[in-house]
């Protein structure tokens, strides 16, 4: 994980993705009054994909390498994913008009992230 390689790609795309999604104004958004929850189920799938397609990249070095490469790269990109969630709320809430910062979509986004990075380590744990 020391450089960004082509593998990174899905990755970055789908921060790409969040950071277009998390930085239209709110004004853009027609006013529909969702299900309870639903911006939650949101964050949540989108940080998971986010996780699990940043780690996604770099399948190969988490099989073959030894349990530190493992618990490393689970680590980094935890705190990536997280830390990028929070960015796009701080932005939602001081930079794009109309968007308000919520420490709930904080959350989620982390639950998101740490079910993204558990879904890949168990379907990758054991690979050799």
């Amino acid at each position: 994980m020391e450089k960004l390689t082509r593998n990174s790609f899905p990755g970055i795309l789908c921060g790409i993705v969040i950071l277009i999604l998390t930085g239209i104004p709110g004004s853009v958004f027609p006013r529909v009054k969702p299900p309870i929850g639903f911006d939650k189920v949101v964050h949540i799938l989108m940080y998971a994909s986010f996780a699990f397609l940043c780690i996604w990249g770099y399948r190969k070095q988490f099989i073959s390498n030894g349990k530190t490469y493992r618990r490393k790269a689970l680590l980094l990109t935890t705190i990536i994913s997280i830390c990028y969630g929070g960015l796009t709320e701080l932005m939602q809430e001081f930079i794009v008009p109309s968007r308000i910062g919520d420490k709930f979509d904080f959350i989620a986004d982390m639950i998101g992230t740490l079910i993204g990075i558990l879904v890949f380590y168990l379907f990758f744990k054991n690979k050799k």
